[in-house]
């Protein structure tokens, strides 16, 4: 019979053991990190930011979450606008059941805001969310709208065009869009202005507001019809408060883009909403107001 021989366990320091579950955690830490960086890279730009923004504003977060704003307070660190707050009558819930009257694009989609609020989501506020949050805004006011979700870069790299050729791509979009949808009858470009912050900024009843300026191209030989309704917008804005706005702007001729697309139909417009500096919840708060004044406008044209 053989004899059962041990084997002789190899007891390590305490101090080593310590070191090496430390190192154990450091590097599962690491990979979850790192997994989840590469999850949101991974994930479709504008399915996600559709995702947010229908959250925010409590289309899915009231089935998700037992607060509907819990979603919006901590991604955005904005105040949900009850319907009281956008309108004095009842939203309109069928407006996305209708066409859409009202096209958002932006002809440069990563133009920032002020990364306030989403330095723990790895989300940096962008001039696409504003759009997202005004078609919202116009739901609520009855007006039905049409965000653009074709990428603009991935266009300029389809058609071999540089990044100068930016208003020429956002075009390709905005006629596809429009082909596809007949409906529309006003298109929106919104953008960020390059102003300090002083002068992209006003405070109301304790309140920052982003200040909006409107962009007219001269060198678009109709500009006056642009003009028709760039003035009529402003004219609102100013009886709301005429501090909330910087004007409108006539731009042309050398070392500028001219048109803006604003050939393209009467009711074309790019507007700044804010500068870099204003955060998120600047923003908001200015497009409550606009998109009660062009609601107005629309059923007032209507």
């Amino acid at each position: 019979m053989k004899r059962f021989i041990s084997k002789k366990r190899i007891k390590l320091p305490r101090y080593k053991i310590i070191i090496l579950k430390l190192l154990s955690i450091f590097l599962i830490l690491t990979f979850l990190n790192i997994s989840l960086n590469f999850f949101l890279t991974k994930i479709n730009n504008t399915h996600l930011l559709n995702i947010l923004n229908t959250n925010s504003f409590g289309s899915l977060s009231s089935f998700i979450f037992s607060k509907e704003n819990l979603l919006y307070n901590n991604i955005y660190g904005l105040n949900l606008h009850t319907s009281k707050e956008t309108s004095t009558k009842t939203p309109n819930k069928t407006a996305l059941n209708l066409s859409p009257i009202v096209y958002i694009y932006n002809t440069f989609q990563t133009s920032k805001y002020k990364n306030t609020y989403y330095n723990s989501y790895n989300i940096t506020p962008q001039i696409t969310h504003a759009s997202l949050i005004f078609q919202e805004y116009l739901k609520n006011n009855g007006i039905p709208s049409l965000v653009e979700k074709g990428n603009v870069a991935q266009t300029l790299k389809e058609n071999n065009l540089a990044y100068t050729n930016s208003y020429q791509a956002s075009r390709l979009l905005l006629e596809k869009s429009f082909n596809e949808n007949p409906s529309l009858s006003y298109f929106l470009d919104f953008q960020i202005s390059n102003e300090t912050y002083a002068n992209t900024t006003i405070t109301l009843n304790n309140k920052n507001y982003a200040k909006i300026l409107i962009i007219i191209g001269t060198d678009n030989p109709n500009y006056s019809q642009n003009e028709i309704l760039a003035t009529a917008i402003n004219q609102k804005l100013i009886e709301f408060n005429p501090n909330l706005t910087n004007g409108i702007k006539y731009l042309g001729g050398q070392n500028y883009q001219g048109v803006y697309n604003e050939d393209f139909n009467p009711n074309t417009l790019l507007i700044e909403i804010g500068g870099h500096e204003n955060t998120i919840s600047e923003v908001n708060n200015t497009l409550n107001v606009l998109a009660k004044i062009f609601s107005a406008y629309i059923k007032e044209k209507k």
